[in-house]
């Protein structure tokens, strides 16, 4: 009925420390377990100004060993900002860590630092992405393979047959067709209805299974907070949210797809706007997760103190999910 996602962007003047929004999100980690999350995200970007998570494999060995049934997704994965080899091999250490609860969904990326820090060269990106694709499923086979004039051989096999799931996420018709003719599951950024019939296509041209396309629903949230008095919780969770929706709009351009991308300048628009950044009643919660099926929960938001996140997951603990059983 809800899922949790977490950026560690830290908003400038938060009172909050990095050290505390790590923290936190572990114990929200074990909390969205007794109280059924559908599952974790952990998300990444790098040499971001506000700490964004550069690391979300510690990250999410950090939420495994914390919990024993809560499954976590590691999204969208920066895969040219990594060696694939070694990166099988820490998939495959904490596939057995987590007993197969960690899946992963690759991203190409769109920031020029991250292309500059990395040593990534754009105009080879798309083919780049696709040999490290290669090397990293076939790392993940544990089989033997040769990879630029290397023999490998990732062992142990992972504890998942086959490897976790590798699903790959974006935006445009490239990338719905990638995903389709390297067979493998397709999350778009997008609710544009044009990306499932780009993914479909490809894929029956190139003989692969089509269908295999979650992305999110037209006009749904992508960041709820829950509060008694919506003018007390805008006031309070506002500033963060807008802290959050600014920053991605600044690296993702005015005219991006993405579901979650707003065009507001001040909390007074973002809350008018009623799109991806809400705060809601408990009522309001309820109708939300009637509507579409599920509630999406970023509660360290911007850097939001955890004592304030808190105080919205435990109206959702105590007077939302009861009514959603």
């Amino acid at each position: 009925m809800f899922t949790l996602r977490f950026d560690f962007r830290l908003k400038p003047d938060s009172p909050a420390t990095m050290s505390d929004l790590y923290d936190a999100a572990l114990d929200m980690c074990e909390w969205g377990e007794r109280n059924g999350a559908v599952t974790v995200m952990f998300s990444e970007h790098h040499s971001s100004p506000d700490g964004y998570l550069p690391s979300p494999v510690i990250m999410a060995v950090a939420a495994a060993v914390r919990t024993k049934t809560l499954t976590f997704n590691v999204g969208a994965l920066l895969l040219l900002m990594y060696d694939p080899i070694k990166l099988a091999e820490d998939i495959v250490v904490l596939d057995h860590l987590s007993d197969g609860r960690v899946a992963y969904t690759i991203g190409l990326g769109y920031r020029e630092e991250e292309y500059e820090m990395f040593g990534v060269d754009k105009q080879y990106r798309g083919k780049e992405i696709e040999e490290r694709i290669a090397a990293l499923r076939y790392g993940l086979s544990g089989e033997p393979f040769e990879w630029r004039g290397r023999t490998i051989h990732v062992q142990p096999k992972p504890l998942t047959i086959g490897g976790p799931l590798i699903a790959y996420g974006g935006g445009s018709k490239a990338a719905a067709e990638r995903a389709a003719r390297l067979g493998m599951m397709f999350f778009p950024q997008t609710s544009d209805p044009k990306m499932p019939k780009f993914y479909d296509q490809e894929a029956e041209r190139v003989g692969n299974p089509p269908g295999l396309t979650m992305g999110p629903r037209e006009g749904a949230p992508t960041t709820v907070f829950v509060a008694e008095d919506l003018d007390q919780g805008w006031e309070q969770y506002g500033p963060y949210m807008l802290h959050d929706a600014v920053s991605y709009r600044g690296w993702m351009g005015k005219n991006n797809n993405s579901a979650s991308l707003s065009q507001a300048s001040s909390v007074a628009e973002l809350r008018s706007e009623n799109g991806p950044y809400r705060v809601v009643t408990p009522k309001e919660a309820i109708e939300l997760i009637k509507e579409y099926q599920s509630l999406p929960l970023q509660p360290l938001c911007g850097g939001l103190p955890p004592g304030l996140a808190w105080s919205s997951l435990s109206l959702i603990e105590e007077q939302v999910l009861p009514s959603c059983l």
